[in-house]
């Protein structure tokens, strides 16, 4: 594919410009494709100018602005000549060669007395409906399937703001070490979440060809040469409960619930941190979004794994291309050169852009321009992240949670840096569990004026309920 903007964005963005290093670092990285147990590390291509960059605050926090195809609505001339984000560069060879085409059947008529022509107003016409009613069809599926991606997208970045948003709301007047602790943590993994759910879904459309490679070549640890491949036994034991083979898309697939489940231990270990356990509809919303966000997960697993039907695929593609290069063999009977060719070129115009337009819906993610900035808008959901610590827990705080989301960038890709998680302890190991003990509670606000009235009204009229009884 060529260069998008996308691209061209990250020679001048220093985040962006290291997660596009750490792809291309990571293209064929051995411990990902091959199942060897190289740890991953940081592009060797960046330069010290860029690191320096990427070091300096003010350099790095210049912000990032999403990048979309834009055109006015307005403007018919806009729209007839823009070729950025346009279909036409790819639809002109598919015409040139179908007018190509008529010349030839023109000539071998006009020279050779080879006349290929037939004519057939009736039959032709009637396929030309049915593949009309399938390229319709398939880019009204193609259009719905787009616009579920767009949504399931928009629902997590809400997700990811809301849970940081009300994990600071409902702790905000706690500032202890241990509450601040607890509300960097819970970000920090919510941004760990989107980034790798963001990646997963990239590499799952960059990267088809690599699908059903091994992701971990079964290694059993060598007890004799105490080669343990840099991985733990947690790991290992891991290995041992699968029931088959596991592909790069079924590992790939899986970091994204692993990472769900992570977050939600983190803020169900509140109590630990903060010193009382919160409401119980506190901590209920942030676990039903988190459990929200996997479900929009599983919804684009749905949409990925169940593509539009092949069979359906291929019949259309079949008719379409069957009944647009036989066009010039029956226009050419009735009709003069010129007014034929017209003819043909209008209408492979627009059947076979009407098909690529569908192609290009059919899978938004990746490198194109008319792809969604999936990544792009995971950063501004980031910023609002850090923006909503800062303003919780001051600057101090924020920054800290953004040089910890770069440093875990400077690792790879979220894909590779879960990879090595599961290689490691952390995710396998609860990350604080005290000695077992009563969980403490807030403590109860102070009855109002109006309460203590009521009570002292209600023990009146026990004690004198109590002396009748007596008296009877």
């Amino acid at each position: 594919m060529g260069k998008s903007g996308r691209h061209l964005r990250n020679e001048s963005d220093p985040l962006l410009g290291l997660y596009g290093s750490a792809i291309a670092a990571s293209e064929g990285h051995g411990a990902l494709y091959g199942g060897s147990f190289e740890k991953s590390t940081p592009s060797p291509h960046k330069s010290s100018s860029m690191k320096e960059q990427y070091e300096d605050p003010d350099q790095t926090m210049k912000g990032y602005r999403v990048h979309k195809v834009s055109y006015t609505a307005g403007n018919h001339v806009q729209i007839l000549f823009q070729m950025y984000g346009s279909a036409f560069p790819n639809v002109f060879p598919f015409v040139l060669v179908n007018v190509m085409w008529g010349l030839v059947v023109y000539y071998l008529k006009e020279h050779h007395k080879i006349d290929l022509t037939f004519h057939s107003s009736t039959g032709h016409s009637f396929m030309g409906l049915l593949v009309s009613f399938l390229i319709v069809s398939r880019s009204q599926i193609s259009y719905g399937r787009f616009m579920s991606f767009r949504t399931h997208l928009a629902t997590q970045y809400r997700l990811c703001r809301s849970i940081s948003q009300l994990t600071c709301t409902y702790t905000m007047t706690n500032q202890t070490q241990g509450a601040r602790q607890w509300r960097h943590e819970v970000c920090f993994k919510t941004i760990k979440m989107l980034r790798v759910t963001m990646d997963a879904l990239h590499w799952s459309s960059t990267s088809r060809d690599k699908w059903e490679e091994e992701y971990f070549k079964y290694q059993a640890r060598d007890a004799e040469k105490g080669d343990d491949h840099g991985a733990s036994d947690h790991f290992f034991n891991a290995r041992k409960l699968s029931h088959g083979r596991r592909s790069n898309i079924d590992e790939i697939f899986r970091a994204p619930i692993t990472n769900c489940h992570l977050l939600s231990q983190t803020i169900m270990t509140h109590p630990d941190y903060l010193g009382y356990k919160m409401p119980v509809n506190e901590y209920r919303d942030l676990v039903l979004m988190v459990a929200s966000f996997q479900e929009a997960f599983h919804a684009f697993r749905v949409l990925i794994f169940t593509p539009y039907p092949f069979p359906l695929v291929q019949m259309t593609r079949a008719f379409l291309f069957f009944w647009v290069y036989t066009l010039p063999l029956v226009l050419l009977k009735d009709y003069r050169l010129w007014n034929a060719l017209l003819i043909v070129c209008l209408v492979s115009f627009g059947f076979i852009g009407i098909e690529y337009v569908s192609m290009a819906l059919d899978d938004p993610f990746g490198d194109d321009t008319n792809d969604v900035d999936e990544h792009g808008m995971a950063l501004l959901t980031y910023e609002d992240i850090y923006l909503t610590l800062y303003r919780t827990d001051g600057p101090a705080a924020a920054f800290e949670l953004r040089d910890r989301v770069l440093n875990r960038y400077k690792q790879g890709r979220g894909i590779d840096c879960y990879r090595d998680d599961m290689k490691g302890t952390e995710i396998w190991e609860p990350l604080y569990f005290p000695e077992p003990e009563t969980p403490k509670r807030r403590p109860p606000r102070p009855p109002t004026g109006h309460e203590k009235k009521v009570s002292i009204d209600l023990e009146a009229a026990d004690s004198e309920t109590s002396e009748s009884s007596k008296n009877v």
